[in-house]
């Protein structure tokens, strides 16, 4: 007999796929792309079948124990994709697949620790003093029956509940044993009602005895190709459900399951705003609708100044695409973004819309994941995940805001970055790219002048609306005013001048501003990139700064729950009343937070209604929709945020934009600093004066002669990439240069630096042509984070004498499979990642 062998990538940190067998009463279903369910050690997988080899040279292979999927789950087209993300971003294949997968879809073993109730008190007696941890778990699996080692080591609230179990175990004072937890995402099914063949000879037959509205009802399902749901036909219809019952006890009708799609919140359609496009639309759009009727790859990076209209030429560029029977994805940078983008495009395309993001529950998740696969839906909206959508036939992909890094996964594999792998999915599509923005990365717009993309511009705004007045407000000067008016206020009074300067986050200039427009009933949005009261708090006697245990950080104080929490691992503590080191008791807060300048608002402007806008506000589902809507229809004065509220937004009542400080990202030790808030202020400064009323933003600075507020103020793209572009080239920095970070990190830092150190050396040893540095390792930019000491090695790959990147790809190959083959390697105490074209460096 004919062994028949499947080679599955499954979602473990191995690079390799891995040959099972398939048993013969599965040999029909087993296809490639389709989801099977294998063993793997000790527990069981649900991976992809990503090809059915003739032979293999493994021996001992197991079965395949079951198939997921009645129907491929990824396309040829998708396969090949994921393995080139894989290959590039030195992730595991069946990881990649395993985050191009809605969640909730999986199959997967969970080990049950039961405790044996013959030997229960032996084991107690046994273990009292000489193994406190086996007591402590067996108490703990007494009093619960049967835990997963997750739930036991919970519980237990003790590290390396593995070995424990194990012990146990072994002597026979536990059981563990599999069992396979069900896919979490299933169709959901909802009664619905027919008619019978009985049903409907009755409707002909008048003499039938049957009560009018009985027969009425009937009408209403016959008239129906299809099953009713129960609950809308009795709402709608005003019938009851005694009416309905007695139709079927008469076997008139039946009832039977039928499946309902889980609606988005998005799904209101309203009527599409007749627009003509301008000539300078028509120019870029005919360029577009060329290479998607052409049905050939082809990049365009759309730079279009803010309110030009560029979601328009994405609009008739996608109803050229559809026309064609084409389907099209779009990219959002910000989950805040999708409410607003899906309601425009659901109002030229209605239905042929689904929207796909992670504040979506599991069950919407699967059914948009399923229509689009399924071909119901022709066009998805979302985040960066939105690029698996399993759409067959794309003809069109947008990237809207593609200068946005939340297009890069940074904290879990794969590393990729949506819009390079929008491209390549185009490039294997044969589809068209459309980049957008009005502050393209430095690396997209040298493409551009390079030739590799096709540059398109809009450099007016749309309706003969006027780019918005810009003003600078030195702090410094700022501060100093206030002081000279303090001064004179205290020589006239006679008063003692106080020890504490009022703390102030609104100059003179923008509260002047912000008054008017709140008599004026028009829209303000401030933008304060930190969220949080108070990102310092400090002893102004000697200088103690309150840090977390874990992380070499500053604590933010959140004035809501009056706590200390440290932003990157969470921790929480109570706030000193005097200083820790000096028993001071002067503590002061610091760096304004969202929280805090929130509260000061309120304080300046007691009548105004004021949103915030930030993660802590927007942790429900549906927050960002509500705080928007509520903005939007007039219902707030003012809309204070992060960044969230500095990209995309569309609101023609908003004539005020304030940015609290500029410095916040400008100061960050990284190269894109500068470009980051050069971007950040040209997009926040283009939410204002978007109609015919006159736009104004006030600006607030340390640092007013910064080149990259030199060229926002005058709305100068152009004049920023050409001085960015100079200091990159001297550097050698993208776009001259390819960028790899490997961050090691561990526990012991003296650990840490060996590991990172020696793969260094490697790197260097196998260097022999130049074509890459190597930098470090040196401490990261915050050294420690939730107790791991993280050091950092950064490549920078010369595209001069490396233009394709294949000298330093099979170095790291080399050195990446030694080092895991090493005793360093195999090591679990310190972990190292390789990010490729990182596009944050902390």
């Amino acid at each position: 007999m004919v062994l028949r062998l499947a080679d599955i990538a499954l979602p473990v940190p191995v690079d390799r796929v891995f040959t099972y067998l398939v048993p013969p009463e599965l040999a029909e279903s087993v296809a490639i792309g389709k989801r099977v369910l294998v063993p793997f050690g000790r527990q069981h997988l649900t991976g992809v079948v990503v090809a059915l080899p003739a032979s293999s040279d493994v021996k001992g292979l197991k079965p395949i124990r079951d198939v997921v999927d009645g129907a491929p789950s990824f396309s040829d087209e998708l396969l090949q994709l994921t393995k080139w993300i894989g290959e590039y971003y030195f992730a595991p294949w069946g990881e990649v697949l395993r985050a191009a997968t809605p969640q909730g879809l999986s199959l997967e073993g969970k080990r049950m620790v039961t405790v044996n109730p013959e030997t229960i008190e032996q084991a107690l007696a046994a273990t009292a003093k000489r193994a406190p941890k086996q007591h402590a778990a067996l108490n703990v699996l007494r009093a619960s029956g049967s835990l997963s080692l997750s739930q036991l080591e919970e519980r237990c609230r003790t590290k390396g509940i593995h070995a424990v179990v194990l012990a146990l175990e072994r002597q026979g004072w536990v059981r563990v044993a599999e069992e396979i937890e069900r896919a979490k995402a299933k169709p959901r099914q909802e009664r619905g009602v027919e008619t019978t063949e009985a049903g409907i000879l009755a409707l002909k037959n008048s003499a039938e005895s049957m009560q009018e509205r009985q027969r009425s009802l009937l009408s209403v399902i016959a008239a129906s190709n299809e099953p009713l749901f129960v609950k809308p036909l009795l709402r709608d219809s005003g019938y009851s459900l005694s009416t309905l019952s007695t139709l079927a006890k008469k076997g008139l009708v039946r009832f039977v399951q039928r499946e309902v799609l889980r609606i988005s919140p998005y799904d209101i359609i309203e009527p599409p705003p007749d627009i003509t496009l301008n000539p300078s639309q028509e120019h870029v759009l005919s360029y577009i609708m060329r290479s998607v009727e052409a049905g050939e790859y082809h990049t365009y990076l759309l730079h279009g100044v803010t309110g030009s209209g560029k979601t328009q030429v994405y609009i008739e560029a996608m109803r050229k695409a559809l026309s064609l029977g084409k389907n099209a994805i779009v990219l959002v940078p910000e989950i805040a973004l999708t409410p607003q983008t899906v309601r425009r495009f659901k109002s030229h395309f209605g239905n042929d819309v689904a929207v796909m993001h992670s504040q979506m529950s599991v069950g919407e998740r699967y059914d948009t994941w399923r229509s689009a696969r399924d071909g119901r839906v022709r066009i998805v909206i979302g985040p960066r995940s939105a690029i698996f959508a399993p759409l067959a036939n794309i003809g069109l992909i947008v990237v809207d805001e593609e200068h946005e890094g939340s297009y890069k996964q940074y904290d879990a594999t794969p590393r990729y970055h949506a819009r390079d792998v929008a491209i390549m999915r185009a490039v294997r599509s044969n589809a068209t790219v459309v980049l957008g923005s009005a502050t393209p990365s430095v690396e997209s717009y040298h493409n551009a002048v390079a030739g590799k993309y096709t540059l398109l511009e809009l450099s007016e705004r749309v309706d003969n609306a006027r780019m918005p007045t810009i003003a600078v407000v030195d702090i410094a000067k700022e501060r100093r005013r206030v002081f000279e008016a303090l001064k004179e206020e205290v020589r006239k009074s006679g008063k003692e001048f106080p020890k504490r300067l009022p703390d102030t986050s609104i100059s003179g200039l923008l509260a002047e501003e912000i008054r008017a427009r709140i008599a004026r009933t028009e829209g303000v949005i401030l933008l304060q990139n930190r969220r949080g009261f108070s990102h310092v708090m400090e002893c102004y006697d000697c200088g103690y700064v309150e840090r977390c245990d874990s992380c070499e950080v500053s604590l933010t104080y959140h004035l809501a729950k009056k706590h200390l929490r440290c932003h990157y691992c969470g921790s929480v503590k109570k706030p000193p009343g005097v200083c820790p080191k000096c028993e001071g008791t002067d503590m002061r807060m610091h760096a304004f937070g969202t929280q805090q300048v929130h509260k000061e608002l309120k304080q300046l402007f007691p009548q105004a209604i004021i949103l915030r806008m930030d993660r802590d506000t927007t942790v429900r589902k549906g927050a960002h929709d509500a705080i928007l809507s509520q903005f939007g229809a007039g219902k707030a004065d003012i809309l204070l945020g992060t960044q969230m509220v500095a990209k995309g937004l569309d609101f023609p009542r908003v004539t005020l934009v304030g940015v609290i400080s500029a410095d916040t990202q400008m100061l960050l030790p990284d190269f894109r600093a500068s470009e980051q808030t050069f971007q950040l202020l040209t997009q926040v400064s283009g939410r204002a004066g978007r109609s015919t009323l006159a736009g104004e933003v006030v600006i607030q600075t340390l640092q007013p002669q910064h080149y990259s507020l030199k060229h926002v103020v005058v709305h100068d793209f152009k004049g920023f990439y050409q001085e960015e572009i100079a200091y990159r080239k001297e550097l050698d920095y993208p776009p001259f240069s390819r960028l790899v970070l490997i961050e090691f990190s561990g526990g012991h830092e003296s650990e840490v630096q060996h590991h990172a150190h020696r793969f260094a050396q490697s790197l260097n040893a196998r260097n022999v042509k130049q074509a890459y540095t190597v930098l470090g390792p040196a401490d990261a930019a915050i050294p420690k984070l939730r107790d791991q000491y993280r050091k950092h090695i950064v490549v920078k790959n010369l595209k001069t004498i490396d233009p394709g990147g294949g000298i330093l790809r099979a170095a790291l190959l080399t050195v990446e499979r030694e080092y895991e083959g090493s005793q360093l390697g195999k090591s679990k105490k310190v972990k190292h990642v390789i990010d490729v074209d990182p596009v944050g460096m902390m």
